[in-house]
């Protein structure tokens, strides 16, 4: 049997538990984490060839500094390893902005998805019918 001891223990080392274990480390915290499986594996629910995270979250504005940080340290992990693990490739969402469309939900999603990226400054486009039909013709 193999003891050890840590100030915090996490159990689960998907994206958050990882992400907890990774930045109490480097606090200076002594941490173990426990996973179900011997990673790396691919079980996990972030796992695959393909993700996407938003940084204009249509379910609510309490989401955007959450994701904004997450990319920015996202970033610091590509600069520390030399490795490449987000790319950034934009989102289209398409909808009505007058109709109280649900998704997730949300009521006014595509309204509340604009208004986030309005008020946290994320770039983002409003485009009519017709320049989606001619810069995205598979819609």
């Amino acid at each position: 049997m193999v003891t050890a001891s840590a100030e915090v223990i996490v159990v689960g080392l998907g994206a958050v538990g990882s992400a907890t274990l990774y930045h109490l480390a480097r606090r200076g915290v002594t941490v173990l984490g426990i996973d179900r499986f011997s990673p790396p594996h691919d079980l996990g629910s972030s796992h695959g060839h393909s993700r996407i995270t938003r940084q204009a979250i249509g379910e609510g504005d309490a989401f955007a500094p959450l994701a904004l940080r997450a990319h920015s340290l996202w970033r610091e992990i590509e600069a520390e390893t030399g490795e490449v693990l987000m790319r950034t490739t934009g989102c289209l969402v398409i909808g009505a902005l007058d109709i109280g469309q649900s998704h997730r939900g949300k009521h006014h999603f595509v309204r509340s998805t604009l208004e986030v990226a309005r008020r946290f400054g994320i770039p983002h486009e409003v485009l009519t019918a017709a320049d989606i039909r001619r810069r995205f013709p598979q819609f």
